[in-house]
């Protein structure tokens, strides 16, 4: 194969190989630098999925499904929420219009149908929704012809004792069932003891989820390529208590200790189980990952520079 001819930028002094080199400005550094896509499969089969419960999420749905159109895509939309369980089946991808929480909601769908989600922002805060509405005319083409990356996410997987297996992506929470009231906790690693807490919960949770509830009673932020489990204890009695980092095969089991009313479990902020719980509850990082879809040249810490206001 005759190698790509280079491109020279004489007044800068530079030469680039790849011709699909694109000259940007990076507005925070006021500087010039190199940026080049990586070119993934194009797409031909999206679902676009929009949450009616939110005020002008059909209007977007709509402009999503024309500018996919008019580049040949075929395109299954829906504004039924919850949608479709078989809505991925025959998909290369989904694009979810709505907040972060109806992106959590495709998560089922998404691993069991390995189907890379993208999230079209309309929403409050939109970590993992990360395309705007503003600017769809501008980056959705080029997602459409393979600008895109898939990010595999770490999950959690929990199950109460001898129950079915479950997931969440950000976080599960074990809460004291009284408000006002201090909760006791006792948590092993496999068969070791970590600690007996005495808080107002303790919050499991992945890289994805350590920006939110996690991050509020004081844990670290963790890049999300990770693939560890984060502990953080919430209002501890001791202000000794705080968070500990567990790597992936690691099997963690939370207990209720002597407890006046049942301890709440919510998984990404839904109720963990259909039923009364039955502790201990197990809790480890999933086997399993949730496909992201994200533009090509996506930065995290941009994200987290924006929406954290670190200047």
């Amino acid at each position: 194969m005759k190698p790509r001819s280079p491109i020279w930028i004489p007044w800068r002094g530079f030469q680039v190989l790849d011709p699909s080199a694109i000259l940007c400005l990076d507005y925070e550094t006021n500087d010039f630098t190199f940026y080049i896509p990586s070119i993934m499969k194009p797409l031909q089969r999206i679902a676009v999925v929009g949450n009616a419960t939110k005020d002008g999420a059909g209007v977007i749905a709509d402009r999503l499904e024309t500018l996919a159109k008019a580049e040949g895509l075929e395109v299954e939309l829906t504004m039924t929420f919850p949608p479709p369980d078989d809505l991925l089946a025959e998909v290369d991808a989904c694009f979810v219009v709505g907040g972060d929480g109806t992106l959590l909601n495709m998560m089922k769908q998404a691993v069991r149908h390995d189907v890379p989600i993208a999230g079209v922002r309309h929403g409050q805060l939109g970590f993992l929704a990360t395309f705007s509405p503003e600017e769809m005319e501008h980056t959705m083409p080029g997602i459409f012809r393979g600008g895109y990356e898939v990010r595999r996410r770490s999950m959690l997987s929990y199950a109460m004792a001898g129950g079915e297996e479950a997931f969440a992506l950000n976080d599960l929470v074990v809460k004291s069932g009284s408000k006002g009231r201090l909760a006791r906790f006792s948590v092993h690693a496999e068969s070791e003891l970590v600690a007996d807490y005495a808080c107002d919960g303790i919050v499991f949770s992945t890289p994805t989820g350590s920006t939110a509830y996690n991050l509020a009673a004081g844990g670290p932020i963790v890049h999300p390529g990770s693939e560890v489990m984060m502990m953080t204890p919430i209002s501890a009695h001791t202000l000794t208590s705080r968070s500990v980092v567990f790597p992936a095969g690691i099997s963690l089991s939370v207990d209720s200790k002597n407890n006046p009313d049942e301890p709440l479990v919510s998984a990404d902020g839904q109720p963990a189980f259909a039923s009364s719980v039955e502790f201990p509850v197990q809790v480890s990082v999933s086997v399993h990952s949730f496909p992201l879809l994200e533009e090509s040249g996506h930065s995290h810490f941009r994200v987290l520079r924006n929406k954290m206001k670190w200047g």
